[in-house]
């Protein structure tokens, strides 16, 4: 009877980590590198994320296909760190109108625009971009 009340009671904890757990949503186009400074799968377009400040380090890719040959060519930008508040039981996703030729790619690159969302709502958040960012977490 002891085991079968501790293995209820760690279910139980477990479902209620699961429901409060937090999440980042990213766009095609985008990609993760790091969370609060743990490395994250590139490959991974839902992040989760733990309870208050969060710094999701990001770059903008996108693959254009270029001449008749069919070549890529990957428009990708500085790293971009993401900074917001979580509160540790909301969803929150990335929204961008990704552009569809080289040359806007290559424009969005240098000063990509996206908006936050947490629950469906827009939210407030801080980004900088590339060796911009210490300059202005340094001037903060």
């Amino acid at each position: 009877m002891h085991k079968l009340a501790s293995a209820l009671a760690a279910s139980t904890l477990l479902i209620s980590a699961t429901a409060s757990a937090t999440s980042l949503q990213l766009p095609k186009g985008y990609y993760a590198t790091n969370v609060n400074g743990e490395s994250v799968s590139v490959f991974a377009d839902n992040l989760t994320l733990n309870q208050g400040k969060q710094v999701v380090t990001l770059r903008y890719a996108n693959p254009h296909i270029v001449g008749p040959q069919e070549f890529y060519q990957v428009v990708v930008s500085q790293p971009i760190y993401l900074v917001f508040d979580g509160n540790g039981q909301s969803n929150f996703s990335l929204k961008a109108d990704i552009p569809t030729n080289i040359p806007e790619a290559k424009a969005y690159a240098k000063q990509p625009q996206f908006t936050l969302e947490q629950d469906g709502q827009q939210i407030a958040y801080q980004a900088y971009i590339g060796d911009n960012a210490i300059e202005a977490l340094l001037a903060e």
